[in-house]
Parts: structure tokens; C-alpha cells; sequence
């Protein structure tokens, strides 16, 4: 059972104005009746004539003296008291900051679980909870750095091999044999692009400032990623076809939505079969601007599209070759940079359908 918070300040508070409190009660309770004796045992000669005025005046000037005496010496006396009062009070109060300093020290360096300090002042409270969030976040980047190791570690093992089992092949290859030699270009290829997905993935989630989003021609913008991917589609003899209605400004990042279309047009290509089809179009509605990509690949079924941004998924309907970390940057890039996405079945070409959603400025 957690123990109930509590306030310093309110504890000192309570302990120093009670101890004046009770200081100048005592004072005053002490000052009033000895007041009070001496004012009766005044009267009491007056009345029976027994004080000249002389003897009057010299005992006012006496119970005068009494009185200050009697303000002064519980302060003489008190102030010590208190000083003891206070300080037994802050010694007392230090033990939850002790509390606090050794539940720190004696964590382990490995330690990234929260800090638990019970009866801590309110004080303290969000001092624990801000580093028990730091702790949080620490770990949060060393779990990405050791799944960015791991998946890159596992990634990489099966091109590496790859390329060695290649190379070994042309070194006894008595004559030159260039199929030998694609393969193991295409190994290379693999490398290289899990590298780049791996890099990128990194990137993204390790980000602690804000990506900068600027003003973009969506349709220049498009097109231009359409140019830098245009080989690989005149490889396989496809068609791409850019339809828009109109020039659409949208506010983005630039280097993100350059990685996110690439991906998509990469999956696009990949995916359509020789001689196929790639539609892409822009149009507007109301205040958002959509961006769709359609191919003529075998498409997804629903709980495949589900299950879309799982790192290293490879669906096993397709025997197309990737990193499966295409859509983990996909979907990565769309939340950081407040993109819509919508998956379905292209209506048209029957592969799959990818739209994006802008804001319109």
C-alpha cells in the first residue's frame, strides 16, 4: 500500500507557527496573571490608605519593568527552543530526500526501471515522476538500438552469404560467366537497400527534434521521385501513368515524403508483373488533397493490409524478394509527418491501392 503524500513547506508551517504560537501563550499566561497579582495587591493598599503616592508610582514604574521582563525573557528562552524545534523538524523531513538519494544509488547501471520512493513530499513527487520518464525514454532508445543491431545483424546475414557463395562460385568458374556475376550484383543491391531502409528506420525513431515541414508542389515533387524511379520501370516494360487536377501545394517534409513515395513506388514496380500498370493520380476534396497509387500486382488480402508495417514481414503469397521494412518506414513517416494512409484492393487494376491525405493550403 503506497504511503500518503505529504507537503514540506505545510510541515514547517505547521511546526514553526505552532511552537510560536505556543511560546507566546505560555508568555502571555504568565505576564496576565502576574499582571493581575500585583494590579490587586496595588489596589488592595489604596484602598486602606496604606500607598502614598510616592510608593503608587514607584510600584507602576516596578510592574512596568515586570511586564517588559516578562515579554522578554521567553523570547531569550523560546528562540533556542525553537532553532531545536525547527532543525529536528527539517532533519526529520531530509530523510525522504535520503530516501530518494539512495534509492538512486544503489540502482544498477542497467537499471531503466522506475524509481519507487514512498512518502515523499509533493515537493519531490514531480522531480521522481520527470526522472522516472527520463528513465522511461532511455530505455526506449536503447531497446531501438539494440533492435536496429539485432534486425540488422539478421538482415544482413542472408545477402552477405549471398555475395561470398557468389564469389566463390566465380573464383572457380574457369570461364567468365555473367550470370555468375548478375547474381552476385543483385546480392549487392540487397545489401545496400537494407542498409538504406535500416539507416532510415533508424533515423526515424531516434529523431528527438521536430522534422521541419516547408511548402512542396506535390505534383513537381511527384513527378520527380516518378523521373529517379523510371529505369526500373523501363526494365520490366511497364507502364506509369501520372494523372492530376490541378498544381496542389501541401505542407511536408521534404526528405520524408521523398523516402515514403520511393518506398511505394519501389513496392509498386516490384510488385506489378512484366508489362504491367502503375496509376498514379492527385486530386482534391474539400480541404485535403489525396495522392493514389495503383499497380497491377497480385495485391493483398484484409489481413494481410492489417498486418502492414510489421518489420521483416514478407507475405507468403508474393515471391518478390525485399527487406520487409518498406512499410514499417511507411507507416513510420506518415505519423511523424500527419499523413492519412488508406490501404485497399485497386478497383481497377487489381493490385494494391495506397492513398495519402494531405492538408490543402
Amino acid at each position: 500500500m503506497k504511503s500518503p503524500t505529504f507537503s514540506l513547506r505545510t510541515r514547517l508551517l505547521v511546526w514553526v507557527l505552532g511552537s510560536i504560537f505556543l511560546i507566546w501563550t505560555v508568555t502571555a499566561l504568565f505576564v496576565w496573571l502576574d499582571a493581575k497579582s500585583e494590579l490587586e495587591e496595588i489596589f488592595d493598599k489604596l484602598a486602606s490608605n496604606r500607598m502614598s503616592l510616592y510608593k503608587l508610582t514607584h510600584e507602576k514604574e516596578e510592574l512596568l519593568r515586570d511586564l517588559l521582563w516578562g515579554l522578554i525573557w521567553p523570547m531569550l528562552v523560546g528562540l533556542p527552543i525553537l532553532a531545536i524545534i525547527v532543525s529536528g523538524v527539517i532533519v526529520w523531513s531530509n530523510r525522504s530526500l535520503q530516501k530518494l538519494s539512495a534509492a538512486i544509488s544503489n540502482r544498477s547501471v542497467n537499471s531503466l526501471e522506475p524509481i519507487q520512493a514512498d512518502a515523499l513530499p509533493k515537493e519531490l513527487q514531480p522531480v521522481l515522476d520527470e526522472l522516472n520518464t527520463l528513465l522511461l525514454k532511455m530505455g526506449h532508445v536503447l531497446e531501438q538500438e539494440k533492435r536496429f543491431t539485432s534486425d540488422a545483424a539478421h538482415e544482413l546475414r542472408t545477402p552477405l552469404a549471398a555475395i561470398r557463395t557468389q564469389a566463390e562460385v566465380l573464383k572457380y568458374e574457369k570461364v567468365f560467366n555473367p550470370e555468375s556475376v548478375n547474381n552476385l550484383i543483385e546480392s549487392c543491391d540487397r545489401s545496400s537497400r537494407v542498409i538504406e531502409q535500416l539507416l532510415a528506420l533508424a533515423r526515424l525513431e531516434s529523431a528527438t527534434n521536430p522534422f521541419v515541414k516547408t511548402e512542396l508542389n506535390l505534383s513537381e515533387f511527384v513527378r520527380k521521385q516518378i523521373a529517379n524511379t523510371y529505369h526500373l520501370v523501363d526494365e520490366k516494360h511497364q507502364t506509369i501513368e501520372l494523372s492530376e487536377e490541378g498544381s496542389f501545394h501541401v505542407l511536408a517534409n521534404e526528405d520524408l515524403l521523398g523516402i515514403l513515395l520511393r518506398n511505394l513506388l519501389d513496392n509498386a514496380i516490384r510488385y506489378s508483373p512484366m508489362k504491367g500498370k502503375i496509376d498514379i493520380s492527385i486530386n482534391q476534396k474539400h480541404d485535403a488533397v489525396y495522392l493514389t497509387i495503383e499497380d497491377s500486382g497480385p495485391g493483398l488480402s484484409d489481413p494481410e493490409i492489417k498486418r502492414l508495417g510489421e518489420r521483416f514481414l514478407r507475405m507468403s503469397s508474393s515471391d518478390i524478394s525485399g527487406t520487409g521494412l518498406g512499410w514499417s518506414i511507411i507507416k513510420k513517416i506518415a505519423d511523424v509527418d500527419g499523413l492519412a494512409i488508406q490501404v485497399s484492393k485497386a478497383p481497377e487494376l487489381g493490385g494494391l491501392s495506397v492513398t495519402l491525405r494531405f492538408q490543402s493550403i
